[in-house]
């Protein structure tokens, strides 16, 4: 997310764990001072204190999503487990129930679109999105701060937890027509799949802040 401007950087640090924590302890500053415990160089104490919260607090999770495109069919689902797994403390049941039904549709149709002879161009869009787009819609979703998260509103009155949990619903329900294409050899039904969830997936709703975080006028 280092490509977006200053502000909302900065927006996403305040509602980060971090400075929550660092502003909780920063707090004891003042405290201290209304007590008399304290007096002169209370502001270097608060300083520090927002220091030590901030030193003391884990840096924010990042999910791993690097997939080699000549990893074995194994592999690939190994790979898939981990990132899916990594991410499960920070989602809400349904959506790891989500993950789960969307893990047996990709175990039962990888092995057949390898059978198809290496992946031809109608079946490429659909591999992509499941083990390209799908992790970097679960990291980027990761990186955003826990608060942000789940407080602040984006989109249509939705929330980034919101955003996902419509994003892996949609890609569920595809997933398994995905599977019904495949077993019954509808190649045109299988590319406008693919190509639908390419373009759902290409830029999650919950990073379009550029514009979601704008000022209305």
């Amino acid at each position: 997310m280092s490509d977006l401007p200053f502000g909302i950087r900065a927006l996403l640090y305040l509602y980060s764990t971090r400075n929550i924590v660092a502003c909780c302890a920063a707090l004891i500053g003042p405290v201290l001072l209304f007590l008399g415990v304290i007096n002169q160089g209370w502001l270097l104490i608060t300083a520090g204190l927002y220091a030590a919260g901030y030193l003391a607090t884990p840096a924010p999770h990042i999910l791993d999503t690097g997939l080699a495109q000549s990893l074995s069919f194994e592999d690939l689902v190994e790979r898939l487990d981990r990132i899916v797994r990594d991410s499960a403390p920070h989602l809400q049941p349904a959506m790891t129930g989500r993950l789960e039904s969307i893990r047996r549709s990709i175990t039962e149709v990888l092995p057949k679109l390898a059978d198809a002879g290496g992946f031809n161009d109608n079946l490429f869009t659909v591999r992509e999105t499941v083990l390209r787009y799908l992790p970097e819609t679960l990291a980027n979703y990761v990186a955003l701060p826990p608060a942000f998260r789940a407080t602040r509103v984006l989109e249509s009155g939705k929330t980034a937890r919101d955003l996902l949990t419509e994003q892996l619903t949609i890609l569920d329900d595809r997933m398994k027509e995905v599977v019904a294409n495949v077993a019954h050899d509808d190649v045109e039904a299988l590319l406008a799949n693919g190509q639908f969830l390419e373009a759902k997936f290409r830029e999650p709703a919950f990073l379009q802040l550029k514009t979601s975080l704008q000022p209305k006028t």
